[in-house]
């Protein structure tokens, strides 16, 4: 890996087993949006992502004495639900020596996540000691797959989007490096397939995060 300087992971399915039920999480957001919205708006909101679709909630309610409210108790409740989630929870028996090899290469680390920095602090206590920088949701409004959430990671560590690998085990971590102009890695810790990484153009496919250090880069 000559040419990377900085390797940023997702973090569930990619650094810890991925046990997060994103149906079940929808359907308490959804819950709470209904108390906000009628049934019409989320209906054709079924396509988005829970986060977008919070934040799209809060914009249609702007000004109608509500929105701040309605985005403040979505998150609050997303967050209970990761950090109870997580109870339990480790990272993969060979996460940290992985992270610890690369800084042993000098090279840096970060992470970029769509869940929030208690959950991770749960699952990974020592997660500071590992890694150079962390881009939760609560540091960004536009998280991957915009490339906002690249690009804030990779300001924070001072590296160049060419010489970073974003590393993920979903397409939308594929989808976010590629439009930051970074390498790109699919793991096959989550549930993606080969051929739904192949689709959405990783550069590299692994089998998990230790054949990070094989990779001619």
């Amino acid at each position: 890996m000559q040419n990377i300087k900085a390797v940023v992971f997702d973090f569930d399915g990619t650094l810890t087993p991925l046990t997060l039920n994103f149906d079940s999480l929808r359907a308490e957001i959804v819950k709470i949006a209904r108390e906000y919205v009628n049934g019409k708006i989320l209906d054709d909101m079924q396509g988005q992502y829970i986060i977008e679709m919070i934040y799209v909630i809060a914009q249609r309610l702007d000004g109608l004495n509500g929105p701040s409210e309605f985005k403040n108790r979505a998150f609050e409740r997303l967050r209970v639900l990761e950090v109870e989630a997580a109870r339990g929870k480790d990272v993969f028996p060979y996460t940290r020596n992985v992270m610890k090899s690369l800084h042993n290469k000098s090279i840096k680390t970060g992470i970029i996540t769509r869940s929030c920095i208690d959950a991770l602090k749960t699952v990974f206590p020592d997660i500071f000691d590992y890694t150079d920088s962390i881009v939760t949701r609560e540091g960004i409004e536009h998280v991957k797959p915009h490339p906002d959430h690249v690009l804030e990671v990779l300001r924070i560590l001072n590296v160049d989007p060419d010489k970073t690998l974003i590393v993920g085990d979903h397409p939308t971590d594929v989808m976010a490096g590629r439009s930051a102009g970074t390498y790109t890695a699919g793991v096959l810790t989550g549930r993606t397939t080969r051929e739904a990484f192949k689709e959405a153009g990783a550069a590299y496919i692994l089998n998990d995060i230790r054949d990070i250090m094989q990779l001619k880069i």
